[in-house]
């Protein structure tokens, strides 16, 4: 009987310790240990890929932000082209009025020989000083037609640098939208890519999800077995760790650091929109300024602003609550999440993803707003 029972263990993977105790055989164990350890390769990979996607997101959002500086700059463009447009139409229109009453007056002068009418009002003069003012008059006369001849020629010049300025303008505007087209096709290309490395990481991450789902079933299955034996003898099995799960106890805390992650977890699976602040859709800052002004904390809308608010949280001394900041870059760290206790984190990681909760990495800084 014994050794009906010995061969039934053996077959099952299993055997018996020397306390009499049944644990799962070296080799059931060592798979599941190498295929934890690949899972966790495997999740490496897929964090190395959503930093990439992350970094794209900045990237992405500084064009979108240049491309609507360079739109404000081509409206400008065009508002000061259509100024000094009006201007010319305004400068030609003045030289075709002077030019008609000038052609009046001169086609009057050659009709009644002006030449002949100068000389004839000096000569009718009565006395010296009346023979001055003639003099005078006439010589106002001249002057005035001068005015009237130099008066085109200063507009003229006029229409000519303003065309020159609208010409310049233009050439501008040009560039400008060249400059717009070659900003958006950039943009166009990170964002293929970007969604190129969002279907590998999701490929990846179910792929080797499976994996692991698949050996824990095979633990499960054996350890129901062990169970159907029914053996007299005191049986106790090997702990087998099981993989993360998305679900996250919290660690008790304070009550509003508690509160803080229960009312940030209301938006699990909400869709990581840059640049968002509201329900519909939210950034990685974003989320963790609307959680926060729910408890009337006005937190600044950026993580370049954010890590400098509240006091500094170093070592092992993490509460729920705390804000984890990662990817230090030139303008400081570029994500940031709640820590809710456990080891994890909640996150509005990427574009392509939701807000989730996500096992506790290396990180840059961390700051406790709330006690």
């Amino acid at each position: 009987m014994h050794r009906k029972f010995l061969t039934a263990l053996i077959a099952l993977g299993i055997t018996v310790s020397c306390s009499g105790n049944i644990v799962f055989a070296s080799p059931l164990q060592d798979q599941y240990n190498q295929s934890q350890q690949q899972y966790q390769n495997a999740l490496k990979s897929v964090q190395d890929i959503e930093n990439k996607i992350e970094a794209l997101d900045n990237q992405i959002g500084e064009l979108n932000n240049s491309i609507n500086d360079t739109d404000k700059r081509i409206n400008e463009s065009k508002q000061n082209m259509a100024i000094t447009q009006g201007k010319i139409d305004q400068a030609k229109q003045n030289i075709t009025n002077q030019q008609e009453i000038y052609g009046e007056r001169l086609r009057a002068m050659y009709v009644n020989g002006t030449t002949a009418q100068y000389i004839g009002v000096i000569l009718e003069s009565q006395s010296f000083s009346d023979l001055i003012s003639r003099l005078d008059a006439v010589k106002d006369v001249i002057n005035y037609d001068k005015g009237i001849i130099n008066n085109f020629k200063t507009q003229k010049q006029e229409v000519e640098n303003q065309q020159k300025i609208l010409a310049d303008q233009n050439s501008k505007l040009v560039a400008l939208q060249n400059e717009n087209h070659k900003k958006l096709d950039d943009l166009n290309n990170k964002k293929n890519t970007q969604n190129s490395l969002i279907v590998a990481a999701k490929d990846e991450e179910a792929k080797h999800t499976n994996e692991m789902q698949q050996i824990q079933k095979a633990m499960d299955d054996e350890k129901k077995k062990i169970e159907a034996l029914n053996v007299s003898t005191n049986i106790q099995l090997k702990p087998v760790s099981k993989t993360t799960s998305q679900n996250t106890t919290i660690q008790s805390s304070s009550t509003n650091g508690l509160a803080v992650v229960k009312y940030a977890e209301t938006f699990l699976n909400t869709p990581y929109v840059w640049g968002g602040n509201k329900p519909g859709g939210f950034d990685c800052s974003g989320l963790v300024q609307y959680v926060y002004a729910h408890f009337g904390i006005n937190l600044p809308r950026t993580t370049y602003e954010q890590v400098n608010q509240g006091n500094p949280v170093t070592g092992n001394n993490l509460q729920p609550g705390d804000l984890l900041f990662f990817e230090p870059g030139s303008n400081g760290p570029e994500h940031v999440g709640i820590y809710v206790g456990d080891g994890n984190f909640i996150e509005a990681p990427h574009t392509g993803a939701n807000v989730r909760f996500s096992p506790l990495r290396s990180y840059c800084a961390a700051r406790r707003i709330v006690n």
